[in-house]
């Protein structure tokens, strides 16, 4: 994904992998551990595919556990990338059983794969949106990509809130997840066990190292940046100055960095106006550490007011480097710099977008430096950066603190240019420009100039092909000096393991030749053990210490790891060295200590640009090669060089492109090759390669071009649109006054004249002949004749030529015939041609009145005179330096030596030699801009004036002077090229076949070989000899660095070439006295970077100079061959060929291949069969074994290949090539019949066989079978009973499958288990291809990007081989091979397909299921089991036979299928299996029908083949050309060499009382030791041909074949079994200890206690009355659940149809654990009522009942947190359980749970028949029996408040507040009663005293 798509707020939470407890302090050893703790990376992104595939991405959701929240209603939803899907809701429940696999379809390259994010999310439906997630997961495909086999396997994932990361874990989800790609194999991954509560979800956790995720900051610290290159043209300069953006002369780049990780994005402020911004910014990005995320961009962005900002370059720092998190070592944390980072992407010139773009997005290889920047990165461990702290400034501290990394030192760069080769054709000079950094860039302007480039070059054809630069013994040679940090203690240390590595492969590529050319093994092992000798030395050699100064915290790191690594890796090739004891193991653990290497090999911290080697052709720039700047430095410690540096080698120059299918097809032809000697280092190391490098003389000049126009035919310098004095551009002024010498340097000599001299070489350069000619022009007057005497001469282009009586033979050459009339052109028999004006053209071979021009060609051809060339050569010379003026119509165009009619300029080139008094000293010139005496005072004036009319400022101009390598004589050389053959090449005609042709090209010269017609695999047997091969420099040290030769390869067409691809070969270098002859090797041909072949081939280049030569090799016509002594050695080899027949032969040429024959085609010798007369009817050759005799090599490395060749005889004679095939190797069908057959005999004679009788009784054979194929007996036994009732066929499938628990009656039963394969059945039995092969057969013209897909295939040839060696001395021949073979006639054959299951099966349906059912094709007979289809299921279980009728081999092929069934469209194909039955019939390994373990004749598992073991076995040794077996009595045979005993297999000596006869048994030992096929189930993946290469299941079969001619066995019954229909019984009697949630008015807490129950998956929940106000936590209630289910007793799960909603039409079946969930509620009227606590019972493993309630705690749940175990029950085997149980609430993952109750239930599980008979009602509703439930007795205060006032009054009321009420009332009456005392005692008092008076 690109980082530009990345929201801002977008973040990646990444993964890594938990170690066990058991592990994790040997783990843990620093501080840093539990950050660094996760796997990093084993596949290198950036080599992954780029181009655009098919992938399918497969989430299996298994399930979640310890989710937040109690009866939550959880839904799991995955998003990958842009794609989102969902599982089906979960009722109440946390911990949700999902098992849905969801699909996800990409079409992209692997590269932008795995950078596709993943989350996963758990929702609970039950909330809206917004409030319902309860956690999430992410990380990115790649982490799946990068695991083993893409995939993986039951890994469970730490939930957590994404903007809460400090709120801990929210749960657990269990998943799976596979990448499948074109090729990759389906692995199904394992069921989870029934005991999977169990297993510690800690020990297989997907989550950051610790239980919380670590909070970090990533701090990058932006200092500065360099040499940013400008951004804005100057056009839209101008804009911005008219519109008032911009004033006066300014940088044109505002440039500010991006740096993103993660997901997230920073970026720095911008600077405007400046190439060298200075930032000083800290970026601080918060992560979650450990991070998955291993690459941090760093991008340059330039700040555009018009359009989007436009990216300058981007750059990746790869975490894998600059961090470690090997658990064997202490590890740290990511780190990097103080240090600059280079920035490349297209070329500085390309401003406006191009199609190079995408390589500043870091797509691609940048072709050009664009910057660099000195940047710190650390990691924080702690705490993420609040929003203010993410960007801040730098204090001056770290300014100071990075000062010293910024100290530079001065660096010599020097390039040699020996060749310039392999140029196409191009139209302007070439040369060759040398930059690192901004340094060399003949563009830039921010730089002093440097002699960096070679003066311009017209190619010069070589004569065959390509065209080369002629240097001669003048050399260009650049010499760059530049200022960069010293980094060399890196790059040296970095060249010390480079090294170590290039040798250590190196040998190891011999050993690979050596057990690839079946060498003795002595002289492998011999090199080996060398091999590892000189690894231990190499790794005994010290790393350099580091200096004291300058050095980063990551240069001590990567210091550390690397001595910790090579230790560890000496330690083992030292143990290696003493212990091996197997070649091929030892290769592949050197193998290993390679990629080890490989991985401390990289030097991040490496701020030294990389050399770019740029051609120009004019001032384009048009291909360019990058050399990492440490190959080609220099050390004075010899191996801490470049392994580059100071050699000469080859460097291939390729366009600037981004990486695209289209582009890679028209790469192919290389711009140039060139041969350079380069060395760099500091320029204190720098003396001797200024003096005399490569025995050449570097000699350095001053140039200027002198230049002239032509004004009326005169040459003058007056009105020129360049100065007279100039730079080859004519952009600088250069009068030879205004040079001055720099310092240090003094002129050697005056100005002189030095043409270019590849302006002297004419067409005819490089060619041994050429054709001259010349036209005879003609004018006439309209009416008049011809004249005779009037003719003039002309070229083909009209300009006006010299007579051909004038035209004189060239030196170095002589004619070979006379001036002759060319007439074989468009002319008349005169040779004459006509056209109207000679102007206009247009010319006609037939002549009208109105012509008046004519013409006609003369001819003569001269070759090459060899004794002449040099004195040519030295004429050419002469006459270019006569004057060294160049021609051309304009000073743009291509000039040229002799002068033409259009020639309006002309140049010459003045060159004036300098010498070095200091060698220290810059060879720069500063340029007077005034000293040009001659130039105008308007000029002048006009020279200071700039674009927009403004002053220029001066400016001092600058000029680098040219530099070039002057050697005084060449040596000659001779190359010999012997081209033997090719194999496996690309087919490029529409015959499928091709005509190749080799085009050698050696340094200046390239020849071709002949063309071959109408192969593959051509055999040239040629020796391509190159004369005079001139290299300048010391033999010794090119034989040091031999020369490439290149080896190009082409089909011949009539017009125009196609490229089949190139190979690279080095050659022999022999400077005189080596006798060793060269040795033929396969060379690797590629083409696109891809496979294209191999070419087998030798080179030896000779010193040809005066030493004797071999002589020339042999002649066959006017070709030389491959001489003797390097040729294989050859000897008559036989090769028999079964000639079988043709299969599924497609149509070719708009019809059918009714008569085809077959070629058989080996070393130059063909076979040809007789046709099949009607193909339709029998596709089988009448004669199946033939043979012919060929010489082949000796030795497997030479064999040519085997080329089988198809036609088709049709009408009139035609015969069409259909299709081809190729055999490489004929090493597997290599056989030696006469050490067989004495091996035979002698083992027979050792063994004691050798006298014994053949003791075959076929009448009991015969009476057997018949026995065998009975049905068995009625027994009434109890044994058989019981046997039936608990074993079946599903039994034996279970427990072969390793379902422990569902086989489990079977293994105690002494059964043996049949085999299950996990792949196609033909991948175990080599395809079945013992008796014959099925050879796809190609056609037609096959580009780069085909791989040879045999769906592709026009049909198939069906035949075997065998080869062996004939006797050399001419005795008889050995006995044939293939002899006894079958009868290849028509065979009727009844196929029995069973079908038992299927698995992950593609979704079709929008709900992400499917409706499948199964179809089968044989040929015209079809079978659909449409009605039966499985509604809603992707892993359906079919258990279906099928028998069909065929022919073979008209009905061979066996199409099972899978469709989807729609009831209103079409059905869609899900997909399809194909299995070949003829090969299965044929073999004999016996595919037909597998074998048994055991030889039953009665029972369940009867013997159900058509034959009996001992006439298999018969058939065996008759097929195999054996000796028919050799019985002594019926317990002993002798077979193939072994003896076979009875004994030796029934080693219990208890024979079953089903078993046949022991020599039956023994035969069937036997046979399954002899390989046959067992009895089994295939596991076969299916594909759709929509995408054929992408998996869309697996599916289970096993197929069984009968002739109908033999007695046919009856069949085996698969069908699933049917579910129990049982009914579970729970009986809630009592809670104690419930929490009380609520609080009454009166203060008082209690709860309303109702229990709920149901079947989890059933959700058919029922619950009991309520208990009203529970004051202390209990509840009585006497009430009933009745749960009818179905139930499958072998797979312990219930069987649920349902559907899926109301408008299904179907019902989907379901599997689920029969779990009985139970629930405890505060029931409430007006709120939902309150959930207080659960239990969940599997009814096949519950824990045991308790029988008091005081003794029930959370201990006696299975997954207690103490981990204490517990006694576990079946409710299916006691039938009945009753006890208490504990009722707890879930706290979520990082809380404890909490008791929240007991309760005591009573469960019992009937049959349907038992239910019946004991019936019982819910509840307590009638029946209410067995037993009767009396009402609960609960206490008085059970009762709901608003329906009983009266006890509302009596039980809240009173009982809470009667002593008040009393009270009151009590107050109340004394209050009374002294009102009234008040009140009456005034009158009684009144009363009384009246009285008393």
């Amino acid at each position: 994904m690109d980082p530009d798509e990345l929201e801002d707020d977008e973040e990646v939470v990444e993964v890594s992998g938990q170690p066990k407890e058991e592990n994790r302090e040997k783990v843990k050893t620093t501080q840093y551990d539990d950050v660094i703790a996760a796997p990093r990376s084993s596949i290198d992104r950036s080599k992954l595919s780029t181009k655009k595939q098919d992938f399918q991405v497969r989430v299996n959701i298994h399930e979640g556990r310890k989710l937040l929240g109690g009866n939550i209603h959880p839904v799991c939803n995955v998003h990958v990338g842009k794609q989102s899907k969902h599982t089906r809701v979960q009722k109440s429940t946390n911990k949700p059983l999902w098992d849905e696999v969801l699909f996800f379809d990409f079409n992209c390259s692997a590269l932008d794969l795995c950078d596709e994010p993943v989350t996963i999310e758990v929702l609970n439906s039950r909330k809206i949106r917004s409030d319902s997630l309860i956690g999430a997961f992410k990380f990115d495909l790649g982490l799946v990509y990068e695991s083993q086999d893409h995939q993986f396997v039951h890994k469970w994932v730490l939930l957590t809130d994404p903007e809460d990361k400090e709120s801990g874990a929210k749960g657990y989800v269990k998943i799976s997840i596979s990448i499948l790609g074109p090729g990759d194999k389906l692995k199904i991954p394992p069921k989870s066990s029934s005991t999977d509560d169990l297993v510690d979800i800690e020990s297989n956790l997907l989550r950051p190292a610790g239980v919380q995720l670590q909070p970090a900051t990533y701090t990058v610290k932006i200092y500065k940046a360099e040499d940013v290159p400008k951004m804005d043209t100057d056009y839209f300069e101008g804009m911005k100055r008219v519109l008032r953006m911009q004033h006066g002369d300014h940088d044109l780049v505002d440039p500010y960095m991006i740096v993103s990780f993660a997901g997230k994005k920073l970026k720095t402020k911008v600077l405007y106006k400046t190439y060298t911004p200075e930032w000083a910014q800290e970026l601080n990005i918060g992560v979650q550490m450990p991070s998955m995320c291993e690459q941090l961009m760093l991008r340059l962005m330039d700040k555009d007011h018009f359009n989007r900002d436009d990216i300058i370059a981007t750059h990746f720092l790869q975490l894998t480097r600059l961090s470690s998190a090997d658990p064997d070592d202490e590890g740290f944390l990511p780190t990097f710099g103080p240090a600059y980072v280079n920035f490349y992407g297209s070329p500085r010139e390309s401003i406006v977008d191009d199609e190079l773009e995408p390589l500043n997005r870091g797509c691609g290889e940048g072709c050009s430096f664009r910057g660099r920047a000195l940047v710190e990165l650390t990691v924080n461990i702690g705490q993420e950066p609040s929003k203010d702290e993410m960007l801040r400034d730098i204090d001056g501290e770290d300014w100071l603190r990075v000062q010293p990394f910024q100290r530079r030192r001065r660096y010599r760069l020097f390039v040699g240019f020996l060749e310039g080769t392999m140029i196409h054709p191009v139209d302007a000079p070439v040369e060759f420009e040398i930059s690192i950094g901004e340094y060399g860039n003949k563009f830039a302007s921010t730089t002093l100039p440097a002699p960096s480039t070679t003066q311009p070059t017209n190619p010069v054809y070589d004569g065959s092909h390509y065209y080369y630069l002629p240097w001669g013994q003048t050399k260009p040679c650049v010499m760059l000096n530049s200022q960069w940090e010293d980094v060399m203690f890196r790059i040296e240390s970095l060249n010390l393991i480079c090294r170590t590595i290039d040798r250590l492969e190196g040998h190891l590529k011999d050993v690979k030749y050596l057990m690839r050319a079946k060498a003795p093994l002595a002289e492998s092992a011999g090199k080996l053990i060398k091999l590892l000798d000189e690894l231990i030395i190499d790794l005994n050699q010290p790393l350099l210490e580091l200096p004291q100064k300058n050095i980063t915290e990551l240069d001590k790191k990567l210091y550390a790891l690397r001595d910790d690594e090579m230790k560890r890796i000496l330690i083992e090739a030292v143990n290696l060295r003493e212990n091996a004891r197997d070649i091929d193991q030892a290769i592949v653990e050197i193998d290993s200590y390679i990629y080890r290497l490989q991985q401390i090999a990289t030097e991040p911290q490496n701020s030294i640009p990389d050399v770019i080697i740029w051609m120009l052709c004019g001032n384009r720039r048009v291909a360019y090669h990058r050399i990492p700047s440490h190959q080609v430095m220099f050390s004075p410690k010899q191996d801490c060089c470049g392994k580059l540096c100071g050699h000469v080698f080859s460097v291939f120059l390729k366009r600037p492109s981004v990486p695209d299918k289209s582009n890679a097809k028209r790469q192919w032809k290389l711009p140039a090759k060139l041969q350079v000697f380069v060395w760099m280092g500091l320029e204190d190391h720098a003396k001797g390669i200024q003096h005399k490098p490569l025995d050449g003389e570097i000699s350095v000049f001053a140039e200027t071009y002198e230049n002239q126009i032509s004004l009326l035919s005169k040459w003058t310098t007056r009105a020129m649109p360049r100065p007279k004095w100039s730079d080859i551009t004519g952009q600088l002024k250069l009068p030879k006054e205004s040079f001055t010498t720099p310092g240090g340097w003094r002129w050697a000599g005056e100005w002189f004249i030095n043409p270019n001299l590849s302006l002297s070489y004419d067409l005819d350069s490089g060619l041994s002949s050429f054709q001259d000619d010349v036209f005879e022009n003609q004018l006439r007057v309209p009416g008049s004749d011809w004249p005779t005497s009037k003719l003039f001469w002309t070229d083909v282009t009209g300009e006006e030529a010299q007579s051909k009586e004038d035209i004189m033979c060239p030196a170095g050459w002589e004619w070979t015939d006379i001036w002759t009339v060319d007439l074989n052109r468009a002319v008349d028999e005169e040779g004459y041609e006509y056209c109207l004006d000679q102007s206009v053209g247009g010319f006609v071979p037939v002549e009208k009145t109105y012509h008046l021009c004519r013409r006609r060609r003369w001819v003569r051809t001269r070759k090459r005179n060899p004794d002449l060339r040099q004195q040519a050569a030295h004429q050419r010379m002469v006459r270019a330096a006569e004057e060294g003026w160049e021609y051309s119509r304009l000073f743009t165009t291509k000039f040229h030596l002799k002068q033409r009619t259009m020639d309006m300029v002309r140049r010459r080139r003045w060159h004036r030699k300098m010498v070095a008094d200091n060698p220290d000293a810059d060879a720069i010139f500063i340029i007077d801009p005034t000293s040009d005496a001659h130039e105008s005072k308007e000029e002048k004036e006009g020279s200071r004036k700039d674009s927009t009319g403004g002053e220029k400022p001066f400016l001092p101009k600058v000029q680098a002077p040219r530099m070039f390598i002057t050697f005084k004589e060449p040596h000659t050389y001779q190359l010999r090229a012997y081209i033997y053959q090719a194999r496996d090449l690309f087919s490029a005609d529409p015959s499928g076949l091709s005509d190749p042709y080799a085009r050698v090209v050696f340094s200046r010269q390239s020849q071709r070989t002949k063309i071959l017609n109408e192969t593959l695999c051509p055999t040239w047997d040629q020796t391509l000899v190159f004369e005079e091969v001139e290299f300048y420099g010391n033999p010794t040290m090119l034989a040091e660095s031999p020369p490439i030769v290149v080896v190009e390869l082409f089909d011949y067409d009539t017009v125009g070439s196609d490229f089949l691809g190139r190979a690279i070969a080095t050659p022999i270098v022999k400077l005189g006295g080596e006798h060793q002859m060269a040795k033929l090797n396969w060379h690797p041909i590629t083409r696109g970077g891809e496979p294209a072949g191999e070419l087998l081939g030798a080179f030896e280049l000779y010193l040809n100079e005066g030493a004797e030569l071999p002589f020339m090799p042999p002649t066959r016509g006017d070709v030389y061959q491959v001489p003797s002594g390097i040729r294989p050695v050859m000897q008559l080899t036989r090769i028999e060929v079964l000639t079988w027949g043709v299969r599924h032969m497609k149509k070719f040429q708009l019809a059918a291949v009714n008569s085809p024959s077959i070629e058989i085609e080996c070393g130059g010798v063909v076979l040809s069969t007789i046709k099949i007369k009607n193909a339709k009817k029998n596709p089988n050759f009448d004669t199946s074994s033939m043979l012919f005799d060929v010489f082949l090599p000796v030795e497997e490395l030479y064999t040519p290949p085997l080329n089988i060749r198809l036609l088709d005889h049709r009408s009139f004679g035609v015969k069409p090539l259909v299709g081809t095939h190729m055999i490489k190797s004929l090493q597997e069908y290599r056989r030696d019949p006469v050490a067989m057959v004495q091996t035979i005999r002698e083992k027979m004679l050792e063994s004691g066989f050798g006298d014994a009788e053949y003791a075959i009784d076929m009448e009991f054979a015969d009476s057997a079978v018949e026995a065998a194929h009975q049905p068995p007996a009625t027994s009434t036994s109890s044994e058989e009973g019981e046997f039936k009732e608990d074993v079946d066929w599903w039994s034996k499938y279970y427990s072969s499958s390793g379902n422990e628990q569902l086989g489990r009656v079977y293994r105690e039963k002494g059964y043996e288990n049949m085999v299950v394969f996990e792949e196609e059945l033909e991948n175990y039995f080599d395809n079945f291809t013992d008796l014959a092969q099925s050879f796809p057969l190609f056609h037609g013209k096959r580009h780069e990007d085909e791989d040879l897909d045999e769906d592709k295939a026009v049909g198939y040839f069906k035949g075997t081989f065998r080869v062996y060696p004939l006797p050399a001395d001419g005795s008889d021949p050995p006995p044939r091979m293939l002899k006894n073979v079958p009868c290849n006639q028509l065979v009727e054959v009844l196929v029995r397909v069973y079908i038992v299951k299927a698995f992950e099966l593609q979704p079709q349906d929008p709900n992400g299921l499917s409706d499948p059912y199964l179809a089968l094709k044989l040929g015209r007979f079809k079978v659909k089991d449409r009605e039966n289809y499985v509604p809603k299921n992707l892993s359906p279980t079919f258990g279906k036979m099928f028998e069909l009728d065929g022919t073979l081999p008209l009905e061979s092929e066996l199409r099972v299928q899978i469709f989807d069934y729609d009831l209103l469209s079409g059905d869609d194909l899900i997909g399809e299996t194909k299995i070949d039955l003829e090969n299965r019939f044929l073999s004999a390994r016996r595919g037909v029908c597998g074998l048994p373990k055991r030889y039953y004749v009665a029972g369940p598992y009867k013997w159900r083949d058509a034959e009996l073991p001992r006439q298999i076995l018969e058939k065996w040794c008759a097929t195999q050309a054996l000796p028919p077996p050799v019985w002594r009595g019926n317990s002993q045979v002798y077979v193939n060499g072994k003896t076979c005993c009875l004994r030796d297999y029934e080693t219990r000596g208890q024979v079953h009382k089903d078993w046949g006869p022991p020599e039956e048994r023994l035969a069937l030992y036997t046979l399954l030791d002899l390989g046959l096929v067992p009895e089994h189930i295939e596991t076969r993946t299916l594909y759709n041909p929509l995408r054929p290469e992408i998996p869309q299941g697996k599916i289970q079969i096993f197929v069984d074949i009968f002739p109908k001619s033999a007695t046919i066995p009856p069949p085996i019954n698969i069908t699933p079994r049917a579910p129990q229909d049982l009914q579970l019984r729970v009986i809630v009697y009592n809670v104690q200890d419930v929490v009380l949630s609520d609080t009454s008015f009166t203060g008082e807490k209690m709860s309303d206690i109702y229990v709920k129950g149901w079947l989890k998956g059933q959700d058919k929940k029922q619950k009991t009355d309520v208990h009203y106000r529970s004051l202390n936590g209990e509840g009585n209630f006497n009430w009933r659940y009745v749960f009818p289910f179905k139930y499958l007793p072998a797979e312990e799960v219930m069987v649920i149809k349902k559907k899926e909603h109301f408008f299904s039409l179907d019902k989907h079946e379901e599997k689920h654990p029969v779990t009985f969930v139970c629930q405890i509620w505060d029931n409430d009227i007006f709120t939902p009522d309150d959930f207080l606590g659960l239990l969940e019972l599997n009814l096949n493993f519950m824990p045991k009942a308790n029988k008091f309630a005081k003794s029930v705690s959370l201990d006696d749940l299975p997954d207690n947190e103490k981990g204490k175990p517990v006694p576990m029950v079946s409710l299916f085997d006691q039938k009945n359980v009753k006890g208490w149980w504990p009722m707890y609430e879930e706290g979520g993952p990082d809380q404890p749970r909490e008791l929240t109750g007991k309760v005591e239930m009573e469960l019992e599980i009937l049959s349907k028949e038992d239910a019946e008979a004991k019936p019982a009602g819910k509840g307590q509703e009638e029946p209410n029996e067995n037993p009767h439930l009396d009402p609960p007795n609960r206490p008085a205060t059970s009762f709901l408040w608003f329906t009983s006032p009266w006890k509302s009054l009596r039980y809240i009321i009173w009982n809470n507040y009667k002593w008040y009420i009393i009270g009151g009332l009590v107050l109340l009456l004394i209050i009374a009663m002294i009102g009234l005392f008040i009140y009456s005692a005034p009158g009684a008092l009144s009363t009384k005293l009246i009285a008393k008076l």
